[in-house]
């Protein structure tokens, strides 16, 4: 199930259309879910995710510091 919005994106997906959207796990989304209502939706049995919300999560997400610098020496 989903619903494209008018950027062209699916609004609504399912749990693994999030794993693939993402490179979250299963687990992880979960937490996520927990810690931000309205991530998660429920259609019937069928948990839906809001992927206006979980875009906006991993843009929120600060940049990963590597240590790059470190590992080159």
């Amino acid at each position: 199930m989903s619903v494209e919005v008018a950027s062209g994106g699916k609004r609504w997906g399912r749990i693994p259309d999030a794993i693939e959207r993402s490179g979250l796990g299963r687990s992880y989304l979960y937490k996520l879910a927990a810690e931000h209502p309205g991530l998660f939706r429920k259609h019937g049995t069928a948990t839906i995710v809001d992927f206006q919300i979980l875009d906006a999560l991993l843009e929120a997400a600060p940049n990963a510091k590597l240590g790059l610098d470190e590992q080159v020496r």
